[in-house]
């Protein structure tokens, strides 16, 4: 199966946009509560990291609709990782390395919470990861209004290659998004299944069709 490099990162308000839903004001985090939780954990965020929360660390109908990514006053350090995305059982935790040889855009690693913890890298760049995360959070977290899912068909994933943005992908999960639709293809415990949402059912259920998939509506 192709695992093909995404394409150049997609300026988060473009993202937004994509999915319909435009940035507003008042999604950015103030940059003093990013700088007050600097302060508190003696590091400096991933230059990444901060961009994102500087344009739409408050818009929480995508950024906590399902896993959490945290405030910055809810950041912790954990072995060298900057802890700021919680699953949303807190089952695992991801974080980005904080050390100054990281640099600007560093890899996102995966820990399960508890006491014996061993740290998994999932994405080679923060940039990547949170917006393969933010797709996620419309395929499977509700933040665009519906969403189906279905067991991928042999032209599944050439089809989401040829007319869709390749935004990320996440531990072997890639992420497609274009004009009002979001997708996300990976393992699943019944084979490779494809995850969709869109802005309107009929969006939604035309992709059956495009995709060469027979989609289930999600519960």
């Amino acid at each position: 199966m192709s695992t093909a490099d995404p394409m150049p990162h997609l300026p988060y308000p473009d993202l937004f946009q994509m999915l319909g839903r435009a940035l507003r004001p008042t999604d950015a985090v103030d940059p003093h509560a990013i700088t007050k939780a600097e302060q508190a954990l003696d590091l400096a965020a991933p230059r990444a990291l901060r961009e994102f929360y500087l344009l739409a660390g408050n818009a929480r109908d995508f950024t906590m609709v399902y896993d959490q990514f945290l405030p910055p006053a809810d950041w912790s350090v954990q072995d060298g990782k900057l802890v700021f995305l919680e699953e949303n059982q807190d089952v695992v935790r991801y974080g980005a390395d904080c050390s100054p040889a990281a640099g600007d855009d560093p890899p996102v690693w995966i820990t399960t919470t508890g006491d014996a913890t061993e740290w998994y890298r999932v994405c080679e760049s923060c940039s990547e990861f949170i917006a393969t995360m933010l797709v996620w959070q419309c395929t499977f977290g509700e933040a665009l209004p519906h969403a189906a899912s279905g067991l991928a068909g042999p032209d599944t994933e050439h089809a989401l290659q040829g007319r869709w943005h390749h935004v990320g992908t996440v531990n072997e999960m890639r992420a497609y998004v274009q004009p009002g639709h979001a997708a996300c293809l990976v393992e699943w415990s019944d084979g490779m299944r494809v995850f969709v949402a869109a802005l309107s059912d009929d969006t939604l259920w035309a992709l059956q069709d495009a995709l060469g998939v027979v989609l289930e509506a999600d519960d």
